[in-house]
C-alpha cells in the first residue's frame, strides 16, 4: 500500500488522495500493481521499488547528480531494526529504504514503515522535515539511519557488558546463543554502512546537497555519525570476540574440573572394588579366618578411602 502527503501553509504534513499532485509518497511493501502504476505515473524503473522486497539489497545511488527533472534518482539505504529471531534472541538487521527524486514528487519504499519516518509523518516536534526540500529530506532521513545505528550499538554495548557480568556466573548456551546473534547483528551493521560511503562521497560532489549552508553541514554531520558508527562496531567486535574466547576458555576449563572430580569419584570408587575382589578370591589371605574379618575389612575399606579423598582433595582434585 502508499500514502501520499502534501505541505500546508504551516509547513505541516496533510495526508494526500491517491491521484492528487503531492510532495512525498511512502509505499509500503510494494505490490506488482503498484509498482506498475506508480512506474507509468512518474516514469521511474520498476526495480527502483522492487527492490525494497530484497532483503539483500544493499546501500547504492543510481543517477544521482542528474537533475530530477530528466530522470529521476535513485539512493537505497539500509536502515536499521530489531527482530527476535528463530532461537528467541534480539538481532539487528537491515532493511533496505529506497528514495527516489523525480520532478515535482518524493517518492520513499520499504518493507515497513520505519519509526524515523513515522515520526516525520505524525509531525513530531523533534522530527521538522520540510519535503518540499528535497535534498535536505534525503540528509535528514540519512541522519536519521545513522542515528539509529548509534542507538542500537548502544544497546549492544549494554548486552556485551550483561554477558561479561553473567561470564562469572554462567557459561550456558544460551549465552553463546546470544553472542552469536549480537556477532551476526554486527556483520549486517558493518557491511550496510560500508556499501553507503559510496553514496556520501557523491554527495560532497553535487551542488544540490553541498551549496546551502544548512545542507553542507547536515551531510558532514552525517558523515562523522556514519564514522562514528563504524568506530563502534570495530570496537564491540573485537569485544565480542574476546568474549568468545574467554567463553571458550572458561567451559572448557569447567569441562576439565568436571573430569577432573568424576576421575577422583571413580578412583575413591575403585578401592572398595580392588579390596573386595581381593579378598574375595578362593585362597588364604590374611585374617579372613578371624571372627571380625569382614570389619577389619571394611575399616581399611573406609580409611584407605577417607585417606586417598582427603590427599585427592589436599591436591585440589575435588
Amino acid at each position: 500500500m502508499y500514502q501520499s502527503y502534501y505541505t500546508d501553509s504551516d509547513g505541516h504534513l496533510v495526508n494526500g488522495t491517491k491521484d492528487q499532485s503531492c510532495d512525498w509518497i511512502h509505499v509500503t511493501n510494494p505490490t506488482s500493481e503498484e509498482i506498475d502504476y506508480l512506474a507509468s505515473r512518474f516514469s521511474i524503473p520498476k526495480d527502483y521499488l522492487s527492490c525494497v522486497n530484497d532483503p539483500d539489497e544493499i546501500a547504492r545511488e543510481e543517477k544521482l547528480g542528474i537533475d530530477p527533472a530528466i530522470e529521476p534518482n535513485l539512493i537505497i539505504f539500509n536502515y536499521p531494526s530489531k527482530v527476535i529471531n528463530k532461537l528467541g534472541y534480539d538481532e539487528y538487521i537491515t532493511i533496505p529504504l529506497a528514495i527516489i527524486l523525480t520532478k515535482n514528487t518524493l517518492i520513499t519504499a520499504a518493507e515497513d514503515v520505519p519509526l524515523f519516518l513515522e515520526k516525520i509523518i505524525s509531525n513530531k516536534t523533534d522530527y521538522p522535515v520540510n519535503v518540499k526540500k528535497k535534498e535536505l529530506f534525503v540528509l535528514e532521513v540519512a541522519w536519521q539511519i545513522s542515528s539509529q545505528y548509534i542507538f542500537f550499538l548502544k544497546e549492544i554495548i549494554k548486552k556485551t557488558e550483561s554477558m561479561e557480568q553473567q561470564l562469572t556466573k554462567s557459561t550456558e548456551n544460551e549465552q553463546l546463543f546470544a553472542l552469536m546473534s549480537l556477532q551476526k547483528s554486527l556483520i549486517y551493521f558493518n557491511s550496510s554502512i560500508h556499501a553507503s560511503h559510496p553514496i556520501f562521497n557523491e554527495l560532497k560532489k553535487i551542488e544540490a546537497f553541498t551549496e546551502k549552508v544548512e545542507n553542507r553541514n547536515l551531510l558532514h554531520d552525517v558523515i562523522v555519525e556514519n564514522r562514528q558508527a563504524e568506530v563502534m562496531i570495530e570496537e564491540i567486535s573485537i569485544l565480542l570476540k574476546q568474549i568468545s574466547a574467554v567463553f571458550s576458555s572458561v567451559i572448557s576449563n569447567n569441562l576439565n574440573n568436571i573430569m577432573k572430580i568424576l576421575t577422583s569419584i571413580t578412583i575413591v570408587l575403585t578401592i572398595p572394588t580392588v579390596i573386595g575382589g581381593i579378598w574375595g578370591m578362593n585362597v588364604n589371605l590374611p585374617i579372613d579366618q578371624g571372627p571380625n574379618a569382614f570389619w577389619i575389612i571394611m575399616f581399611l575399606i573406609l580409611f584407605i578411602s577417607f585417606l586417598t579423598t582427603w590427599i585427592l582433595k589436599k591436591n585440589n582434585y575435588f
